[in-house]
């Protein structure tokens, strides 16, 4: 026969362990969910050199996409950073892709990022140069505000 104080031990255990893991992905879903909720609607890419000189090995990358927040509340965007492509990352000059976001989307409206990076561009041609796929995805970092109301669960 198995002991009455053993078994509640038991079953106290696995209940904590229940809440803490419920507690822990609700917390990971709601940190989440304002990433979730933006999207790229439209995106504007153009390649070529930095300046008029005949200087074509270094060229500018100028990206320009609109992000648009499904949420019901404001996001403020931390910070907003392309991820791009093996083939032109191995080609970047500039060291921080991150472009600091500082501001704030309301529900259902759109915001313009945009940004630039230099890349080494000899040995490639005209051609390999516009065939380049620059962004593979974006990454961003979000803050939402959750109201907080007493005595609620």
């Amino acid at each position: 026969m198995v002991n009455k104080n053993l078994m509640r031990n038991i079953l106290i255990f696995l209940l904590v362990l229940d809440i803490i893991l419920f507690v822990e992905l609700k917390e990971n879903s709601n940190s989440s969910q304002a990433e979730d909720r933006l999207k790229i609607v439209s995106s504007t890419v153009v390649l070529g050199p930095i300046d008029s000189t005949n200087n074509t090995s270094i060229q500018a990358f100028n990206y320009d996409f609109v992000l648009y927040s499904e949420e019901n509340e404001e996001i403020h965007l931390d910070s907003v950073e392309p991820i791009f492509t093996k083939d032109l990352l191995t080609r970047v000059i500039t060291e921080n892709h991150e472009i600091i976001g500082n501001k704030t989307i309301s529900p259902n409206s759109t915001i313009s990022v945009k940004g630039q990076v230099e890349f080494n561009a000899s040995g490639l041609s005209k051609e390999q140069i516009l065939n380049l796929d620059p962004i593979y995805s974006v990454n961003v970092t979000s803050t939402k505000t959750l109201l907080f109301h007493k005595g609620e669960s």
